[in-house]
């Protein structure tokens, strides 16, 4: 009799898990985060620099047709500071549900943590959703600056010696970088001013604050159509097709092999459902692709991307190494 008793007993718990089993997957299966029913409220999209930026820029345009397709507002949220580091601090502490994103640059992600204490784990507080475009830097001179040429700027630094300054979107940034490289390479001397985003370091620009400075193509685009500024360089390996006419640093004597670009990227805070990171990279990917939004990022010098979280989350990795041992080499530090 007790034997019977055991299996019956047996039978009722093995009966008792399995509806509890059932329970639970019904449970998650009827959760608001799954992606059927995301976005279930407002999504807010932190660009952690200045409004008027490259990032900025791109990040609406992704944002307005989000809205178009689930019907739910999405807000770009500006919170500039620290590099990046403030806004990108923000999301790294949101909660994982999708409607708290991150629209940064590689400067943030994979330089700002080689330069100086951040409060974030740059890669595993995030889930990468896709690289959106990748694009060089212009090298940029207020008008007042007499080279029209980069070897013509770098003998003009190395007759005045700490009188020329340049200025950039933020310390520990790709532009700033750039610049930072330029000036090893060249063996110069001169005043790095960093702003709190591109358009500030723009108008500072404008106004003859600085003297030159290394700005994405997609940004300066405006400025050099309307001779405000002189282009006289740009920072990838190649002439860029929509400047063909301008040179790229690396031709210059004495600085083969510069290179330094600029990529944007969508991400979330870690931990976020897959179904979700999924769903945001699908239709981020499709946006991207639109010809509308090809036809006006891709002749200031975009390269439209739209890679997997995988592939996006590889590259994040690969530069973060690739950055630190260029910057650890250079002894660079947040300034």
């Amino acid at each position: 009799m007790s034997t019977v008793c055991l299996t019956l007993r047996s039978l009722w718990c093995a009966a008792g898990a399995l509806l509890i089993c059932v329970a639970v997957q019904n449970v998650v299966a009827a959760t608001p985060s799954t992606a059927t029913a995301y976005p279930a409220r407002p999504i807010r999209m932190i660009v952690p620099f200045a409004p008027g930026g490259g990032a900025d820029m791109m990040a609406r345009t992704i944002t307005v047709r989000y809205t178009e397709t689930w019907g739910q507002p999405v807000i770009v949220d500006n919170r500039a500071g620290g590099g990046g580091n403030i806004g990108t601090d923000i999301v790294a502490k949101a909660p994982a549900d999708g409607h708290t994103l991150l629209f940064n640059t590689n400067a943030t992600i994979v330089i700002n943590p080689h330069l100086g204490k951040i409060s974030f784990d740059p890669i595993g507080d995030f889930a990468p959703v896709t690289q959106a475009a990748v694009l060089p830097f212009a090298l940029l001179l207020h008008p007042t600056v007499p080279a029209k040429s980069v070897a013509e700027l770098v003998s003009l630094v190395r007759a005045k010696p700490g009188e020329f300054n340049y200025g950039s979107s933020g310390s520990g940034g790709g532009a700033h970088l750039a610049g930072e490289s330029l000036r090893m390479m060249a063996k110069l001397s001169m005043t790095h001013v960093p702003y709190k985003g591109a358009a500030p370091a723009l108008v500072a620009l404008l106004g003859g604050e600085i003297r030159f400075m290394f700005v994405s193509i997609l940004t300066a685009t405006p400025l050099i159509d309307s001779g405000k500024v002189r282009v006289i360089g740009v920072s990838s390996k190649k002439r860029s097709p929509s400047l063909p006419n301008i040179p790229a640093v690396a031709e210059t004597p004495g600085l083969a092999g510069f290179e330094s670009d600029l990529w944007y990227g969508l991400l979330a805070p870690a931990k976020t459902p897959p179904a979700i990171v999924d769903k945001l990279y699908q239709e981020t990917r499709r946006i991207l692709l639109l010809p509308d939004v090809r036809n006006r990022f891709e002749p200031s010098g975009t390269n439209i991307v739209g890679n997997s979280p995988a592939e996006f989350a590889k590259i994040i990795k690969d530069d973060f190494a690739r950055w630190g041992g260029v910057i650890k080499a250079a002894g660079l530090k947040v300034e």
